[in-house]
Order: C-alpha cells, then structure tokens, then sequence
C-alpha cells in the first residue's frame, strides 16, 4: 500500500519527443553540474536553494534510505547534511523540501514513516526542520502519528447446513473457518459458530474460543443437519443468544456475523434485532448464478449491500477469500467507531507535501481519511498537530488525495490563504483555497477549482507568485501535468487574485509534439532574471525527450502566454534524463548579483546560470540633416557640380537592465544598416553601390560611434518620402570559459533583451516650401477646347481630350488626377504634350463597379512633385464602343488632388465636358436619267425652255434608326438676275408629296455670281427607305443673242466674295451663263453647255450635304472629267486661287467618283472607292452624337476645322493631305485633262492667251470648292 502512495509522486515515466532549445538569459552552453556517488537515480527528485548552496533529495529506492545532500558550487561537491539527534530511519527522506524564503530554514519531510499494528501497517510521516547553515537537526516530529491501538471484534460464523450441501460442501465451510481463525490468532478478534438449518446449534460460542483457541478441536465434532434453510431465525438466534455478556461476548468489541449459505431463505423475518452488528454474507453455488437470486442475500447484509455480498461459484473459491476478507477485518478493526468503512490517520503519509512561511509549516496528508485528505498545521515545535480536511467527508471526497501539493498564498492582511491539491478527486482534480480564522484556532475552505480533463492530475502542482514582489501573491498556478491536448502534454493553469479568491486567466503549454511530456510536472516561482522588476517563473517537462524547462518571464497583470526560453536537457549536459523534475531559483549561486536556476535530473543536479541582460542605445545623425535636391534631381545629372552625398554618424550605448549585476559590461556587437530597405531600388547607396552595409563593434557604458557616407543614383523620381535608414543588430556570440572560473572583474557576456533590435530613422529631402517648410500648393483643372468637338459613331472613331493642370502655389505632392467617362468609351492611352513632355504621368482604368455607371481613369503626375507655378497639358485618348448605349452628348469629369492642398482651395479642382454624339445615317442619292441636262439657245431657237431635274434619295437601314429625327430637304435654286438676259422660276415636288415653302435668300446674283441660290425650298420629311425629288423650272431668254461668225459661247463661272466663307446657308447650284458682252458669239454647229450641278440638302438639327455632279459630253468639246467644264472670266486667264482662302482648315479633298469631288471633315481615309453616281451619307446630332462616314459620303456639319477630302483609296495619289499649301494640294489632286484627239487639249482665252486643261480644271475645282465653303 504504502508503494503505491510513493510511486505515483516519485515516478512519472513515460515516451518523449526533442527539440531545439531557443536561448535568452539563462546559460546554456556552461553550465555545472552535481551529483554524488551512489546516492541513486533519485538524486535530484527535489532541489532547493538554500543559503549559498544546493540542498539535493535523494529519495531511497529498494532496500535503500534517503538521504539530504548539500552541493557548494565554489567547489563542485556535494556532501551528505546531517541528520545526528534523530532515532528514525528515514525510506524516503528528500521527496518534501521546503524552504522560508525570509528565515532561510529548511523543512525536510519523509512521508513514509512505516510501522506494523496488530498485524497491520501503518504509515505517516516524519519531518525535520533545519537553520539555513544546515549544521544539524534543530527540530523533528512525526506529523499525523497514529498510535497502534488495537481494536476488539467479536465475530461469529453463522454457517449453512441444510440438505442441499453436500458432505464434501460443507467440510469445505469447516476449513475456511478453521483457516481464518488461524490466521487471525493472534488478533484481537474472539470467534463464535452457529449451524443453520430448520434449528439453529451454537457449535462453540465465545467463552469456549477463550478456553481452547485451537479450531480443530472447536470444530473436530460438527454434526450435518441436513434440513431447511431457515436464514431470517438464524440471524435472530445468534443476536439474541450468542452476543451475550455471559457467554463471553465482550461490551467494548465490534459485533461482526459473517454468514455462509448456499441457498435462499426458507422462512420469512426481520431482522432488526441485529441492526448493531456488521453483516457479512458468502453466498455459494449453482443456486446464486441468477441476479435475482443473487439480490435476495442483500436483505441480510450491511450496508452498503455490495462491500457486503460475496458470491462464489463453488466452494473450492472459499480457500482463496481470506485476503479479500483480511482487507474487510482491517477496515472493521480501524479506530473509527462511527464510519467503520474508512480509516482516520493510519495512512496519512503526512509529509507527501510541505511548505514553511515565517515559522508556520504546513504537510499534507493525502492518505487521511480513507484518502480523501487533507493538511497538518504544525505547531512550532513540531510534536503537536492540527488536521485540516474535507467538511463534511463526502463519499465523493475519498480517494481524492487532497494535500497532495500545498503552497502558502501570501496576502497583506491579518489573515492567511493556503492553497491544497486533490489531484484524484472525481477523477478530474480539485484545488481547495483555505483562509484561517483570525485567532489562529480555525480553517475554512472559501473556494474550490476543479479540473475539467479526467486523468489530467490537475493539482498535481502549485505554485503561488507574487508577480511584482509587493508581498501579495496575484497568480496561481495549478499544474495539471497529464493533461492532454493538441499532441502537448501537460499543462498549468494560470489564476488571479480577485478580492477573496482566484479567477482563471489564461494557461501555459509546452511544445507540441511531447504528448507524454509532463509539462508542468515542476513549477517554481524564480526573482527577477530579465531586469524588468517582475517575477519570472520555470515549468519543468522531465518528459519532453530527455527533459525540458521553459521560463516565462512576468508581465504587468501575469505571465506572458510564450516562453522566453526552452532549455533541453541534451543542451546542457549529454546522457540526461528527467530534466526538469524539480527547479528552483531565488539566490545568487555564483557572486556576480544574478539569480541561478537549479535544475534536478534524474541522478544529478545542473545549475544553470543567469547572463546580465542588457538594452542598447542607438543615435543616428546625418550631415546634411537634408537631402539637397539638386543632388538627386534628374536635371543634374548633366551637371559637372560634385555631387557630395550625406554622412552619416551611427552611435551605440549600452543600458544595463539586471541593476544588480556587478562586472564589467562589454557587448560585441553584429550591426547592418540599411538604406531604403521596403524598397526593390534603393533611393541611397553606400560605396561600392551597395543598398546595405555591415560590420561590428564593441560597445560599452559609454557612446562608440562610427562614421559612414552614402550618395544617390541617377535620376530620383521619389522627392517626397524621406529615405528610410534601418540598423538591424545582435550579439556577437563568441566561446566563453565555465562560470565557476570566472572573476568578477572579467568581462561578462551578457544577452539582450529578446525584442526586434532594430533602430528606423529616416532623412528626409529638401522642400521648395519657403521659410515656413510647409507648402502649400493650389492646383486648377480645365477642359481645353483642342480635344474632340464631337464624337462620331463611326467604326474605328476615337475620342480625345486635353486637359490642363496648373499649381499657382507651391510645390505639390502627389498630384493625383481621376476622369470619370461613360462606359461606351474604352480608356486607350494618356500623353503629356510638348513642351512639357518630359513631366511624367501615368494612368490607369480602375475596375469596373457594378453600381457605378461610368468608368474612371486614374492618373499620377509628375511623381512625385508637381512644381509650383508649372503649367501642363494632358492628353487623354479613348476607343469608342459602337455596341453601347448613347445619348445626346457624353460628359467628362475631372478632379484633381494632391496631399498639401488647403481645403479651401479645391474650387478650380474639378471640371466637366460636355461633348455632342452623332450618329451615323447612310443615303444615297441619284439624278435619274431624265432630268434636263442642257439647253440651248439660238437667235432662231426657242426663247424658254422646261427644266426637271429628278432625284431619288435611298437611305438604308442601320442600327441607329430608332435614332432619326425628322428630316428636311433642302433644295437651292438661282433667281433671275435684274440685269441678265435669262429669267428662272421654279418650283419642288417630292413622291411621298410633302408640302416645301420657299425662302428668298434676300441676296441676287450678279454678274460675277449669276449661279449663286438665291432661294431655297424647305422640304419637311420623315424618315423613309426612299423618297423622290423633282425640280421643275423655266429658263427665259429676254434679250437678243447676236451671233458672231467665229465666235465662241464661254461657259463661265461666277467667284464669290469673302463675305460667304462664314457658315453656308445653301449650295449654290452651278448653271449654264452667258456673258452680255457683244463680243461672244455662238458658232453654228459648236455650241457649248455646263451639265447641271444640282445640290440637295437635308437638316436635321445641323447641315446635311450632298453633292451629285454629272458628265455632260458635247461634239466640239474635249471630255472634262469634272463633269462641269469651265472657262477662266478673268481678263488675264490666271486662276483665281485667292478664293481657297475662303477654306475652312483641317480638310482635304477628295473624289467621290465619275468626277465628282466633295468637302470631308479630317478623318481616317475611305476604305474603298465608291461606284460611279453615288453620293453621301450625312451626320445628324440626335439624341447623342457619332461619326460615321460611308464609302461615299461627304458629311458636312456646320463647325469649323473642315476642308475638301477626297475618297481615293489609302495610297493614292488623293490621300488623306492637310492644306497648309492649297495651290500645291490642289494641283497634286487635279485630274488629267485629255482632249479629243488623245493629247492634252489647250485653248485660249478671249484675250488669245493659252489656257490648259488642267488650269481649267483648277478653276472650276476653285469654283466648286468656294461654293461649297459657303455652306
């Protein structure tokens, strides 16, 4: 029994894993070591501190005692203490230590003290008590001694024998009788026995055992009855007449019956006359093999029924029931006359546990009480005790070992705490706060902490800490070393001091990977190893391979949840095992002022010893405080001006922070500064173009400084950040000689502190800001009216606009730029314009959001600083989305911001566009071939002739129908000149029939002009597939035509004044005019006519231009491929090429086919030629704006930027030219004039000069181009 007890402290074995160890402040790699020959594997079970030494526990194993070591680490030896005054020999001595952290006086506690009672083995414990110098026992005493006193039981059997046993049967219940009294003959037990059966018989009552102890002879005459089995009058029979005075039944003993039978009652009763005697009942044989049967014994039995049934299943099982019966006799024979079930303190092991404060000790008691235990308040002198247990005992208390650990729990009032483990209650453990009356007389339990893991031990260890030494204990720890959870075994549980009791804050836990670990299997609260003013604590893990301790150091308000150190066993010492089963650490071992950590294993002792833990102290100035900007501008690296860089001073100093070291600090340091180091390309470089520079030096008490310098690459575009300059740095570990060898006036490696040691600064560069160094820019944005004046739905149409940003302030930073554009745009690409080119921007389309319906491009410029008073223009390019939804218009919106902008200066931030949509209408148009195409007149001819002009308009579906609004045909038609010899009256229908109204132009055509409209028909439509225009006229001579006989008809044609270069109002129609001058005659046979030059225009809300020209071939006159031939009127035959300045800019001129030649906005070129008679299609701004251009349409809105372009193929010669010389560009695009034998035809002029072809031809283009610009 009392093996069990010790085996479960002693031994905690078990698999175990390994890992490194990360180091701080305790030494790793020279530690001492100690340990003494042939006291045992148990050497080390416990350490403690005490003095200037280590006092080891040596537990005794087999046939060995235990022993008290005491290990000087000046000398490295450990030497037995001294036990002389004691009469006891000690088994376990060393498993308790103790030690009053204020007196320095040690208790050593030996809870199994053994002896023998009446047979049976009692244990307690014992306990001595030491001055700090260990010079001998100054008190011992055995704390929870039972004395052996013996107790008196009566016992009677009351044996079966009726007709169902067999012969064989019950001699068999004959010699169990027999044996057990012979075993018990020397006990203070007395024996009786009655047969059962019909009749009761006393065999031998218990005056016959007092005369003749020899139970064969009792036993030698027993006669079988063979009858019933009448068990009810039996019990009643030996109530009444065998526990009798007169029959040697003693007053003072315990009255026990213990009964055998091998069947059911055959008689009914009660049995009350024996409620005061302990029954015991062995039921035997086949007939109990049922549960009912089974359950009819419980009637006859004590209670609790089951501790007081047995049954057998035959009766050769009888020989081997003693032991079982012995431990029911034992129980039964306890002192306790209440509960005779359990045991009062005849197990108590007292001593399994300890702890002293201020002379007050305290042992625990785990086997009291049955083993629910409890503590022992010692008395000063060690001899007298006062038991502290469960109140009231509970069946659920037993077994529960309380008292397997205790700690004071130190508080500034009047009153004590103390704090007990029962690491076996319900299986889960319990911890037990107790508080102590005010006169010292008392305990009371005031709180109770329960485990929640079964099996877990939680309690197995305490701990008390008073986190910053104020004489108050703030955590406990309760250690659960079984525990288990995520592959950790072992864990503490951490507890604060909330106004009376404790409160459950947070836990420890070892590594994973150590499932059997033990973690927690030691805790001890170490003084202050780090230098922060906090109690730092140990946690040993005797089973994490071959043993580990972890320190975690204090915190205001507790522990920090992550170790500061786990140190391996394997690290410190080879061939280790159970590293960590004990630790202890609150003394100076080695005379340096730093706290040393002793550590027990199994078989020796390690003393780790503590380093001095320092801070460093860094500077870092710079020479200049500010980066120069002309040092890194791009602008300068041009220059020939020396470029000087910066120095930099970087300055250490160390800080002790464990005050009471005494020694001499020296810290070599590894250092490593780095410039811009969040950085792929570094803003600074030290020599050699290097982002980063190491190199290392000792440092003091005192400041040591180096001196470095570094400059700057190419070409910076970051001027606003400041450089960041980072020092990384650590100790420069290096061999050192064993700490025992060590003076004091050495030089002593100490630690730093276990914090990123890492000092930022940064130097920032210069600001054009003023004496005030705070700038503060002031940005403006507008639209410039140089982008795009419209956009056209067009394939392959793009849309631009330019944006200007100005700073009329300073500098600014960080200029950033959003434009917010519908989502049928496609962002294409961004340009700074010349001359500010060089300023860099960048944009970018954020993504799409579902919620948003525009899309925005964001823009950085001139990163990073945009300089004050610049002024810039931005570009910025879209793809259009022909597929998209548009309206009327598009509108753009900008802002712009910058990081040092006052709030009261964003007004001009913002700006918006608004830019018109036109949309694309596709019509073709064609005069018919019966139309007039000429008259003539002779003196003999007639005087008036009938015009028709028809035409018939197509305009073909597209996607943009839906979007057509009404149309309306404008027709332009001369009027008779009042001094002409030809008059004009005309009239327009259109098949659908509309209704036209004619509008005079308030303008006549005059000699110089004879074709110009002079009015013009508005002819309302809506939209249609086709519709037909016809032009009905009557053109009057009114003056005599003279005929000369070699004469000549001109066809001539009117310029144009300055006057209609402005917006047209109409397209002059070109006609066939004749000169008043007598001099032009017509020849007989030779007359000449300019085909009609008919224009058709259609309004929307803008101008729609068609333009159809057609060949007229006369006998005696060349082909003109123009299909308006025309002759010079000017006196001297030179062209008149001043009416191209009349031109609008940005066009070119283009052939639309068979001659024809049409004004084009300035666009991309015509992907094919058109066919010969076809026309345009026009633009309309309707309910949104785009531009489309047919393969042959000429589109003529009334804005400016437009000139002639010509629908030749990209590569021809007609390609797409600007007319920054339209003589030139004429001429380039003019067609080859042939005459009518093959040649180039020349002719003259009246004047005789010579005119060619081709001049005629610029004329008329001239002509054609100046009546177009008037539209």
């Amino acid at each position: 029994m009392n093996s069990y007890i010790i085996i479960t402290r002693l031994l905690l074995s078990g698999p175990s894993l390994f890992a490194l160890a990360s180091g701080y402040n305790l030494e790793v790699r020279h530690v001492q070591n100690f340990s003494f020959p042939h006291a045992g594997r148990h050497f080390g079970y416990r350490v403690l501190q005490v003095g200037d030494r280590v006092v080891v526990g040596a537990p005794g194993e087999g046939n060995s005692t235990g022993n008290l070591y005491q290990c000087q680490p000046g000398t490295g030896h450990c030497l037995p203490v001294s036990l002389s005054g004691s009469n006891y020999t000690s088994k376990y001595l060393g498993m308790t230590l103790a030690t009053d952290f204020i007196s320095g006086k040690l208790l050593a506690c030996d809870p199994g003290l053994s002896r023998t009672c009446d047979q049976n083995v009692y244990l307690s414990g014992l306990c001595y008590l030491f001055h700090q110098n260990l010079r001998g026992v100054v008190l011992q005493g055995r704390p929870g001694y039972q004395e052996c006193i013996k107790g008196n039981v009566d016992l009677v059997f009351l044996f079966d024998g009726s007709m169902s046993l067999q012969q064989d049967e019950f001699q068999k219940i004959l010699d169990f009788m027999k044996d057990v009294m012979k075993k018990l003959s020397n006990s203070s037990y007395q024996f009786a026995a009655v047969q059962f059966s019909t009749d009761c018989k006393t065999e031998f009552n218990f005056l016959d055992y007092v005369k003749v102890k020899n139970p064969d002879v009792l036993l030698g005459k027993v006669v079988h009855m063979r009858l019933l089995t009448n068990t009810f009058g039996a019990i009643n029979y030996v109530a009444r007449e065998v526990f009798r005075q007169d029959l040697g039944a003693r007053p003072d003993a315990t009255k026990v019956l213990i009964i055998i039978t091998d069947g059911e009652a055959t008689d009914r009763a009660n049995i009350d006359s024996a409620k005061d005697i302990i029954r015991y009942i062995i039921g035997i044989g086949k007939h109990f093999a049922t549960k009912r049967s089974q359950e009819t014994l419980h009637q006859f039995a004590s209670k609790p029924a089951e501790e007081f049934v047995k049954i057998l299943d035959t009766f050769e099982k009888l020989k081997d029931l003693f032991t079982e019966l012995q431990k029911k006799i034992y129980v039964i024979e306890g002192t306790s006359k209440q509960d005779l079930t359990s045991f009062n303190m005849e197990l108590s092991s007292s001593g399994l546990s300890a702890d002293i404060s201020q002379d007050r000790c305290i042992v625990g008691a785990v086997g009291a009480k049955d083993w629910a235990g409890g503590f022992l308040d010692l008395k000063a002198d060690l001899q007298d005790d006062a038991f502290v247990g469960n109140e009231p005992l509970t069946p659920e208390a037993r077994a529960g070992y309380l008292g397997y650990t205790v700690t004071w729990l130190y508080s500034r009032g009047l009153t004590s705490l103390l704090a007990a483990g029962a690491p076996r209650y319900q299986h889960v453990g319990r911890v037990v706060l107790f508080q102590e009356s005010k006169d010292k007389e008392h305990w009371s339990q005031i709180q109770k902490i329960d485990g929640n893991q079964i099996g877990s031990y939680f309690g197995g260890e305490l701990c008390g800490v008073d986190i910053d030494q104020d004489g108050e204990t703030e955590l406990l720890l309760i250690g659960a070393p079984l525990f288990y959870g995520e592959q950790r075994g072992g864990r503490v549980f951490i507890y604060q001091r909330e106004q009376l009791g404790f409160e459950a804050v947070s836990e420890l836990q070892g590594e994973p990977g150590y499932p059997l670990g033990r973690f927690g299997a030691a805790i001890t609260a170490l003084t202050d190893i780090n230098g922060d003013g906090l109690v730092d604590v140990a946690v040993g893990a005797p089973l994490e391979e071959k043993g580990a301790v972890y320190i975690f150091n204090g915190q205001h308000g507790g522990l920090s949840p992550q170790p500061s150190q786990r140190i391996e066993g394997i690290q410190v010492f080879s061939g280790i095992q159970w590293f960590g089963r004990s630790i202890h650490g609150v003394k100076d071992l080695g005379g340096d002022g730093l706290t040393d950590v002793a550590v027990g294993a199994e078989g020796q002792v390690i003393v780790l010893s503590s380093r001095p833990v320092v801070d460093i102290l860094t500077h870092i100035s710079f020479s200049p405080a500010e980066i120069p900007v002309h040092e890194v501008e791009c602008s300068h690296s041009t220059s020939n001006k020396k470029k000087e860089g910066v120095n930099i001073t970087v300055c250490f100093q160390v800080k002790p922070l464990t005050l009471q070291f005494r020694g001499r600090l020296v810290a070599n340091l590894i250092y490593t500064l780095q410039l811009d180091g969040h950085r792929t390309r570094s803003r600074g470089l030290f020599p050699g173009g290097r982002q980063e520079l190491s190199g290392n030096i000792a440092v003091t008490r005192d400041w040591s400084c180096i001196k470095l310098w570094f400059h700057f690459p190419v070409c910076i575009q970051d001027l606003i950040s400041p450089i960041n300059v980072s020092l990384n740095f650590s100790l420069w570990e290096e061999e050192e000689t064993p700490r025992d060898k060590r003076a004091l006036d050495r030089d002593i490696r100490p630690i730093l502190r276990p914090l990123p040691h890492v000092a930022n600064t940064e130097i920032p560069f210069e600001k054009n800001c003023g004496e005030d160094k705070k700038c503060e820019a002031d940005l403006g944005l507008s639209f410039s009216p140089a982008g795009s004046r419209v956009l056209r739905l067009i394939p392959s149409a793009s849309l631009s606009v330019e944006l200007i940003l100005s700073n009329l302030r300073e500098d600014a930073y960080s200029v950033h730029l959003n434009l917010s554009f519908p989502q049928g745009l496609s962002f294409r690409k961004v340009e700074m314009l010349k001359p500010h080119s060089q300023i860099p921007v960048s944009c970018e389309e954020l993504p799409e959001v579902a919620k948003l319906m525009n899309r925005i491009v964001s823009c950085n410029v001139s990163s990073p600083i945009f300089r004050a008073g610049s002024v810039v223009a931005i570009q910025v390019m879209f793809h259009m989305l022909l597929n998209s939804s548009w309206g009327d218009s598009v509108e753009l919106h900008a802002n712009v911001s910058c990081h040092n902008e006052d709030s009261g200066l964003l007004e001009n931030n913002l700006a918006t566009t608004t830019i018109p949509v036109l949309y694309p209408i596709n019509i073709l148009t064609e005069d018919k071939e019966n139309s007039t195409l000429y008259v003539g007149f002779t003196p003999k001819g007639p005087k008036m002739y009938f015009v028709e002009h028809f035409y018939q308009v197509r305009i073909q579906p597209s996607i943009y129908d839906h979007k057509v609004p009404a149309l309306e045909a404008l027709i332009g038609v001369p009027v008779s000149h009042s001094e002409g010899p030809i008059t004009h009256k005309w009239n327009v229908e259109m098949e659908p029939p509309v209704t036209c109204y004619r509008e005079d132009l308030d303008r006549l055509p005059s000699v110089a002009e004879p074709c110009l409209p002079g009015a013009r028909f508005h002819c309302p439509f809506v939209y249609k597939e086709e519709i037909f225009v016809k032009v009905i006229g009557t053109i009057e001579l009114v003056e005599k035509i003279e005929v000369a006989p070699a004469g000549n008809i001109e066809v001539g044609e009117a310029s144009r004044g300055q006057e209609r270069a402005s917006l047209p109002d109409g397209l002059p129609a070109f006609c066939t005019t004749w000169t008043k001058s007598p001099d032009i005659y017509t020849v007989a046979g030779e007359r000449e006519s300019c085909s009609k030059c008919a224009g058709l225009f259609s309004r929307a809300y803008g101008w729609f231009l068609l333009v159809l020209c057609r060949k007229s071939f006369l006998p005696a006159v060349g082909s003109d491929p123009l299909g308006c031939y025309s002759r010079e009127l000017s006196r001297n035959g030179a062209a008149p090429w001043d009416l191209f300045s009349n031109l609008s800019r940005g066009g070119v001129l283009k052939s639309v086919g068979s001659g024809a030649y049409s004004l084009w906005p300035d666009v991309s070129p015509i992907p094919h030629r058109p066919p010969p008679w076809s026309a345009s299609a026009a633009l309309f701004p309707s309910p949104s704006t785009a531009s489309s251009i047919s393969t042959s349409m000429a589109a003529m809105p009334p804005w400016p930027r437009y000139g002639l372009a010509s629908s030749e193929a990209p590569g021809s010669r007609g390609q797409q030219r600007g007319l920054g010389n339209p003589r030139a560009e004429l001429e380039e695009l003019e067609p080859k004039v042939v005459g009518p034998h093959g040649r180039s035809g020349l002719s003259r002029n009246k004047e005789g000069h010579t005119v060619s072809p081709r001049s005629k031809q610029s004329a008329l283009a001239k002509a054609l181009l100046d009546a177009m610009s008037s539209l």
